[in-house]
């Protein structure tokens, strides 16, 4: 570690400091989003990175050079310890599996240019890796980490914090068991949702921005034993050192953003979404805070449900009333639920795709800043 070996040497206690490492991740990864994203547009974009039919179409994967920074940034900035481990194995790992989705859908659109695969069957299966598969590895992955973060984290225990409840009048416990699954289902579906979520330009960054600085935050006061003790908040020997991860993360994909602003340069693509989605919900496991996941990202849970309740509604119908009725009664018009507006609100705005997008993606910027303020209202104050 970077900054563990210069306070070594030199014995300034800025190198150990939470905030200085953190506020020097942030920058870091920045400046170097800026100074190889350009250069990995231009390769992406020589070596076909694509994944749909339009012409001069951003090339997708932008969310691999991100991850990839995060992690060397976090490597330079943090002490290793088990909440920096098994935040970055879940990011490597998560990453991972997006990354091959992303490069089998590359492929497969490769054979429909070259007529060996119809576009029917490319838009059907565009998925690249198979739900199935998908979640088995989702599982797989959170479990294997849920059971060592159990082990090696002291700390990590099986309480859970309600919104909007002091923990006087309530604080369940979860046994081990149900607390190794219940870590699992957050950190899978976290993941879920923002790959659901990222579907207009920039509209999955600003909620894990906002989800970053909520439980970076968090890490660092839970962190610390004299603000952990006068906020009321439990003490997490270690916990801080998330702080700089979630920091690295912020700065990258501010940078990114320069890129995918609309109109988009380059897409995130599962590689980031899925990935960076992970990492979120792993870090408010590990800060006692994954019940202020979805205050904090509304915008992330909102984009799953409708998916959720679209495929529910659609194959209720279908068992009680026939594939045509379920087929004309849609309780969205499209999902997630993005879709849905973009279809309804198409010629409100002068027929233009990209102002529709904009507006849906502006408003849902605002739910997440007003979300993160919510979840720092109830977090810190009721308590």
């Amino acid at each position: 570690m970077l900054t563990q070996f210069l306070f070594d040497q030199t014995g300034y206690q800025i190198f150990d400091s939470r905030l200085f490492r953190a506020g020097f991740a942030a920058i870091l990864s920045t400046l170097l989003v800026f100074l190889t994203m350009p250069r990995y547009i231009a390769f992406l974009k020589k070596v076909g990175a694509t994944a749909d039919f339009k012409e001069n179409s951003p090339p997708i994967m932008g969310g691999l050079l991100l991850v990839i920074i995060v992690v060397i940034v976090s490597c330079l900035t943090v002490i290793i310890n088990g909440y920096s481990i098994a935040a970055l194995a879940i990011l490597v790992l998560y990453s991972a599996v997006g990354t091959i989705d992303d490069i089998t859908k590359i492929l497969k659109k490769r054979l429909v240019d070259s007529g060996k695969l119809s576009k029917k069957d490319y838009e059907e299966k565009a998925d690249g890796i198979s739900s199935s598969t998908r979640l088995f590895l989702y599982i797989l992955f959170s479990f294997a980490i849920a059971v060592l973060c159990y082990k090696f984290i002291p700390d990590l225990k099986g309480h859970l914090y309600v919104p909007f409840i002091n923990p006087k009048f309530w604080y369940p416990y979860l046994p081990n068991w149900l607390f190794i699954l219940f870590i699992t289902f957050v950190v899978a579906s976290s993941a879920n949702g923002t790959n659901f979520t990222d579907g207009i330009d920039s509209l999955a960054s600003v909620p894990i921005i906002t989800g970053m600085f909520f439980v970076g935050t968090v890490a660092y006061v839970s962190g610390n034993a004299i603000f952990s003790e006068y906020l009321h908040i439990p003490y997490l020997k270690g916990c801080d050192e998330l702080l700089p991860i979630a920091m690295a993360s912020i700065g990258a994909l501010l940078a990114y953003l320069w890129y995918n602003s609309p109109p988009a340069e380059i897409y995130m693509g599962d590689a980031g979404s899925i990935g960076f989605g992970a990492l979120l919900g792993v870090m408010f496991i590990l800060v006692q805070a994954a019940l202020f996941l979805p205050i904090v990202g509304v915008i992330i849970l909102v984009e799953a449900v409708s998916v959720v309740l679209q495929i529910g509604h659609f194959k209720l119908n279908k068992i009680t009333r026939g594939r045509e009725y379920a087929d004309k009664n849609r309780l969205f018009l499209r999902a997630p639920i993005h879709h849905h507006f973009q279809l309804k609100w198409k010629g409100r705005f002068g027929d233009s795709k990209p102002l529709v997008n904009a507006k849906i993606a502006w408003r849902m910027h605002l739910i997440s800043f007003f979300a993160l303020l919510i979840g720092f209202v109830v977090f810190f104050g009721l308590r």
